[in-house]
């Protein structure tokens, strides 16, 4: 049984409406090579702020009022250190440009399935996480569970499993799958804006580090 790895997503948290205001042009300068989509929401102060998203080839890049994402779809079944190069050289020239665009929090989303045909890999893994055993054979599995850790400061460490489709696309078949998330962040109540996009090799690389054990962990189970 496999874990069919779809994209990563590295992001800086924070609040960026100010930001979005004051560099609407700036911005569409540095993505100009890419696709941009744009939407205008209302503040309740009066004010209006534009959010973007900007694609090209396997990237989308989104500027919104509470985050920056850079989001790589992979080409390959796993490209971590595909996606961590390109997300660095991104907000290395992020940085270089907006100077004093801060972070409160990083995270790192890594998003796949597994293949559920006939609800086979429902059936695997509650029986490996020994749920057969107490309550019998199940055909709906979802499940959301945190794994708090400190790495470089207190983090979450978080599977999220839930049902779904996804589309072959040669065959545009729909195929049963279970949909796993893995959601590897620092803490809320952690709200200083500290994260500079210029250190994101040293920021992200724990975050990445635990990703890949979630990864390892999983596979342990879909053996």
């Amino acid at each position: 049984m496999e874990f069919f790895k779809t994209r990563i997503n590295y992001s800086y948290i924070g609040e960026y409406t100010d930001f979005l205001i004051q560099n609407e042009q700036r911005i569409k300068n540095l993505m100009i090579d890419y696709e941009i989509q744009s939407k205008v929401d209302a503040l309740p102060d009066g004010r209006e702020v534009k959010s973007f998203i900007f694609t090209k080839e396997n990237v989308s890049i989104r500027f919104l009022p509470n985050r920056i994402d850079f989001n790589y779809s992979n080409k390959k079944p796993e490209e971590y250190q595909a996606s961590f190069e390109a997300a660095k050289a991104f907000y290395n020239l992020f940085s270089e440009i907006f100077l004093d665009v801060l972070g409160q929090r990083i995270a790192i989303l890594n998003q796949g399935f597994i293949r559920n045909d006939s609800n086979v890999a429902i059936e695997h893994l509650a029986s490996r996480m020994g749920m057969t055993t107490l309550f019998g054979m199940s055909n709906e599995l979802t499940f959301k569970m945190n794994f708090p850790k400190t790495l470089f400061e207190p983090i979450n460490s978080v599977i999220n499993v839930d049902m779904g489709e996804a589309k072959n696309n040669k065959t545009q078949e729909a195929l049963k799958v279970l949909l796993v998330t893995f959601d590897v962040n620092t803490l809320a109540e952690s709200k200083q804006a500290r994260f500079n996009p210029n250190d994101f090799e040293l920021d992200f690389s724990e975050l990445l580090e635990e990703v890949k054990r979630q990864d390892e962990k999983l596979m342990e189970l879909l053996q």
